[in-house]
């Protein structure tokens, strides 16, 4: 008497389960009317799988399981909520595959006693904890990634599909897995190393795609920072030409005057004067690039805000190659120099920049003294500074992607980057 009861205690569990878990990994709320709609579906497919347990046998119950529970609870996705067919496929394959820990825990319990009472009072204790744990912790995580496009839900949901198909087939449908078939037992290790294989593949694309999306963002942000500056510096000098243009006649007239009275010196002094007000209203342009001169413009501010002594040679008509790249290599390799000088005295804060193309080929050089030698490993110099370092494995990564060669050395107490595209 007990075990029976405890054997639908544990049926009914396990349709819950299965339903709550299912529709938390689709990305439905939880609200009173949700749950009431799930309610009604338990108590479907609980009807139906009654109906198979009196007329015919368990073992049917279980082999039928596809279509009396999983093919309603995959419907009542799409139809009620209109989730995508491959959400609902991998939401509900994800919560079968959720129920292997509790029917673990019930094998383990049986071969250690051979008690049946045991054995279901722990696959009910093992439910209950999974489905707390799935629900409080992991269910956003999975909708999350369930609810994007199809390619993503088939990256995260094939393990789960495949293995419902091979629990399926050699479990409840045959007796392969019992027969100690090697080819079966085999399959899964042969499985799981072929899809570690793609993810790693997959991830590593996501992780480029992703990383390459973050540097355009980071050149996009420095451009429209540096547009503004320049909006700025054409309004200042807009206003500066305006003042000029209104005191041009006084200007003239004194100067007239200073002519006829024989004061040269004075009349010398005021058109110098009036010539370093003309070269104030300049903008300044480094190069025909606007992102190389927008990168170099801001970075010019960045060295007088620190004292730095900035020299520079740019000398590039255009860039043949992927143009925000190189703009993130420019100003990382800038960035890396700036921040070395922290630990440099103001009167020996220094940094020179060699830009120059020759035949198809782009050659950028950063030189800036260090107050400490860095180690090197693998040809990368090494920071002891928390959250320092990444910037010469960014450089050497991006560089890498346009087919060039880059290089750190040190000479003395000078720091050298030299790259070559």
């Amino acid at each position: 008497m007990l075990e029976n009861s405890l054997f639908f205690v544990h049926g009914t569990l396990l349709l819950l389960f299965g339903v709550y878990l299912s529709v938390a990994f689709a990305g439905i709320r939880f609200s009173k009317k949700n749950m009431l709609h799930f309610l009604g579906l338990c108590a479907l497919c609980g009807a139906l799988q009654i109906v198979v347990y009196v007329f015919f046998a368990e073992v049917l119950v279980w082999k039928l399981y596809p279509l009396i529970t999983h093919l309603p609870l995959i419907l009542f996705l799409c139809i009620a909520y209109h989730k995508k067919i491959m959400t609902s496929l991998a939401s509900v394959f994800t919560a079968y595959l959720c129920c292997q820990p509790a029917k673990w825990f019930g094998v383990l319990i049986t071969s250690l006693t051979e008690n049946t009472v045991a054995a279901q009072l722990a696959r009910i204790c093992a439910l209950i904890v999974v489905a707390f744990i799935t629900l409080k912790y992991l269910a956003s995580y999975l909708s999350g990634l369930f609810n994007k496009d199809t390619r993503s839900v088939c990256i995260f949901g094939i393990i789960p599909t495949v293995y419902y198909i091979f629990d399926y087939t050699t479990v409840i449908y045959t007796n392969l897995w019992t027969n100690n078939n090697r080819i079966v037992a085999e399959f899964l290790p042969f499985f799981l190393s072929i899809i570690y294989m793609i993810f790693c593949f997959v991830y590593y694309k996501e992780y480029e795609q992703k990383a390459d999306a973050e540097r355009k963002e980071q050149i996009v942000r420095v451009i429209v920072a540096q547009q503004s500056k320049e909006v700025e510096a054409i309004k200042r000098s807009e206003h500066e030409v305006k003042l000029l243009r209104h005191d041009m006649r006084l200007f003239l007239s004194s100067l007239a005057v200073c002519i006829e009275d024989g004061d040269y010196n004075k009349a010398k002094e005021m058109i110098m004067s009036h010539t370093s007000h003309i070269d104030g209203t300049k903008v300044v342009h480094f190069c025909k690039n606007d992102t190389v001169n927008y990168v170099l413009s801001d970075f010019v501010a960045k060295c007088k805000l620190k004292y730095i002594d900035f020299t520079y040679t740019v000398e590039i008509d255009e860039i043949k190659t992927d143009e925000l790249l190189f703009c993130s290599i420019l100003s990382n390799a800038l960035d890396n120099a700036l921040n070395a000088q922290d630990d440099i005295s103001t009167e020996k804060r220094s940094i020179k920049l060699l830009l120059k193309s020759s035949e198809d080929k782009l050659l950028l050089s950063v030189k800036n003294p260090v107050a400490v030698k860095p180690a090197f490993a693998d040809g990368l110099p090494l920071s002891t500074k928390e959250g320092h370092g990444y910037g010469t494995q960014s450089i050497r990564y991006m560089t890498e992607r346009l087919g060039g060669n880059c290089q750190f050395t040190i000479q003395g107490e000078t720091f050298i980057t030299r790259i070559i595209i």
